[in-house]
């Protein structure tokens, strides 16, 4: 049986971006660059106001002193004016481009107009208020790197470098299919011995709380011939089959069977971990396959500790797994012999410390606790037991 790194080494070196597309800047948030943005031009561009008031050499713009005003003003947008000459003050609203010999800016309400001249309150500093050329960003400088994911902070700055449209990765199309004769939908009253899907709900809400769409399946009864069209029809809406239960070792575990005979070479089945052992990830062709356990609490941990890794990767993002955090247990935890395990925990970051509470569970059905969580706390195999204060790694269920 494979640990979880050793799984995740597999993943790393199989699942690779599947192409690139352009897409308007404004549909550019929460992808991911595929090709590399530089500047092509300076930030500022030119020499402008950070303010609305007059342009000045400080040795002229001394308080109650009276200095010519230039006839006119000069506006965003305005073509760049002739020099400033000693002894006269240019009247420039914000972003405006500054006369050659701009030294400082004095704000309009520190000013006091008369016919043709102005008196100022203040004796503006050598650099007040005046944004030089470049200072923020000089033309040919590396603004975002590919691998990356775009924020709206990202997308204005490949709207400064003229990237429109921007090249992204393109993103994984997912299909999230539950099996088991127990599982019904909707919310009518489940008959005797059946059971409403919470994974299809579950698995849907993740990917689209990550930036993925996800279409929901059919569901897949336990008989050979539905496990089997299941997998033969693989890959003509999706890139990767997301599948909860029927991966263990039951009679009515069908699912890896079906897929090796449906021409899916298996990459791992059963990891040493805690919940979600029974995972299985698949590949035929271009599409994926990932079987998750039907347990729920299960499926959640199999989702972000391999799916996601899986996705993010075919999305070509430089750093796929999900974020983690040290933070300090606040009561202790038990060791963890052959298989590393995924607590459902509370993570507190309300302080500059960050603290986390395991949530009590009683397995890896108990939805209620999970439900709770916004992180997982690993346990390493092997570990001793954690005492309340020890640091642990914590993987975190949201970007």
């Amino acid at each position: 049986m494979l640990t979880v790194a050793q799984a995740l080494s597999l993943l790393a070196a199989s699942v690779s971006p599947a192409g690139v597309e352009e897409v308007p800047l404004e549909r550019a948030a929460g992808r991911v660059l595929a090709k590399e943005v530089r500047s092509d031009v300076d930030w500022p561009p030119f020499d402008t106001s950070a303010m609305d008031g007059y342009a000045v050499r400080v040795a002229d713009a001394v308080a109650g002193r009276e200095l010519p005003e230039r006839d006119g003003l000069v506006g965003a947008g305005s073509a760049p004016p002739p020099p400033l000459s000693a002894g006269e003050a240019v009247r420039v609203m914000t972003g405006a481009p500054l006369p050659s010999g701009t030294e400082a800016i004095v704000p309009v309400e520190r000013s006091a107009r008369a016919a043709g001249s102005v008196r100022f309150e203040i004796t503006p500093k050598a650099g007040a208020h005046v944004r030089r050329r470049g200072e923020s960003v000089r033309a040919g400088a590396a603004l975002l790197s590919a691998g990356r994911r775009l924020r709206p902070g990202d997308v204005a700055l490949a709207a400064l470098a003229g990237r429109e449209p921007v090249e992204v990765f393109r993103a994984p199309r997912v299909t999230v299919a539950v099996t088991g004769d127990e599982i019904v939908r909707g919310a009518g009253a489940p008959g005797p011995g059946r059971l409403r899907d919470s994974n299809g709900p579950m698995l849907l809400a993740e990917c689209a709380a990550l930036g993925w769409t996800a279409l929901r399946g059919p569901a897949v009864p336990d008989t050979p011939a539905d496990v089997a069209r299941l997998f033969a029809v693989a890959g003509e809406a999706e890139d990767f089959l997301i599948t909860t239960g029927g991966v263990s070792a039951g009679d009515l575990d069908l699912l890896p069977p079906a897929a090796a005979a449906a021409g899916f070479d298996i990459l791992f089945h059963r990891v040493a971990m805690q919940p979600g052992k029974p995972i299985a990830v698949g590949r035929r062709g271009r599409v994926w396959w990932i079987g998750l356990p039907g347990n729920p609490v299960s499926a959640a941990v199999g989702f972000h500790v391999f799916a996601r890794e899986a996705l993010a990767r075919f999305e070509g993002e430089t750093e796929p797994a999900a974020p983690r955090v040290t933070s300090l247990l606040t009561r202790a935890v038990l060791p963890s012999a052959e298989r590393d395990r995924f607590l459902d925990a509370a993570l507190d970051a309300s302080e500059s410390v960050l603290r986390v509470e395991p949530l009590r569970s009683s397995g890896s059905h108990d939805l209620a606790a999970h439900g709770r969580a916004n992180a997982l706390i690993h346990v390493p195999a092997g570990s001793s037991r954690l005492p309340e204060g020890a640091a642990v790694s914590c993987l975190l269920l949201s970007r």
